[in-house]
């Protein structure tokens, strides 16, 4: 199995997660959506990050990959088994795939990517408005619906859905921005947890050495 993708984007880590779960493994293609190796559009139509090639089977899209190994690898579950709570995890994935990623995204792109890769200043404004105005909604709902102790849809481990929340917000913490838990105790617990989960706490480690490479070569 081929993931391709950089193992910063939070769609990829979400990826990467979930095979390190499974304990699947595979080999990551580095691809930076800014500058996609020529024919990446063969693999991944829309040029995004990531993609996965099995066995000759080719697909892309975060989502679309983890609901294929849900499917083809079932032997450790990252979504619940009843039919609701199953739709209530898809929902959660795509709210931290879209709103989430849209606002907390923003620290990354303006404090790493703009600055390590366009050699541009991040705009610190928008950040401002971002975290007064934007964000604000968004962290509000996630407090109303994490759980106060353990996973979003288990006790024991963190799945998908929790990836799917915890992943942005990583990224908005290495942009400088951190959940305030003044304002959101239960989320800023609840990140905490998920990223001291095992599996995480191995991402995120690979993640660091990868980081500081990557400023040092800045």
């Amino acid at each position: 199995m081929k993931i391709y993708g950089a193992s910063l984007s939070p769609f990829v880590r979400k990826t990467l997660l979930a095979l390190e779960s499974k304990g699947i493994p595979y080999e990551q293609v580095p691809v930076i959506p800014l500058a996609p190796p020529p024919g990446y559009e063969k693999i991944s139509p829309l040029k995004k990050i990531p993609a996965m090639e099995h066995d000759g089977f080719v697909v892309a899209d975060s989502s679309v990959i983890c609901g294929y190994l849900e499917e083809v690898f079932p032997e450790v579950p990252l979504l619940p088994a009843d039919p609701r709570e199953r739709a209530t995890a898809r929902f959660i994935e795509e709210y931290g795939d879209t709103r989430l990623v849209e606002n907390a995204g923003v620290f990354f792109f303006e404090r790493l990517v703009k600055p390590l890769f366009m050699k541009q200043a991040p705009d610190e404004a928008r950040l401002e408005d971002v975290a007064a105005n934007q964000l604000p909604p968004v962290l509000a709902y996630l407090e109303g619906i994490v759980p106060d102790q353990g996973f979003l849809l288990g006790p024991d481990k963190p799945g998908l859905a929790d990836f799917s929340i915890a992943s942005p917000l990583i990224n908005a913490q290495y942009g400088g921005y951190e959940v305030d838990g003044r304002t959101y105790p239960k989320l800023a617990a609840y990140v905490g947890r998920v990223c001291a989960a095992p599996v995480v706490v191995k991402r995120l480690e690979i993640e660091r050495q990868e980081m500081a490479a990557l400023q040092g070569g800045g």
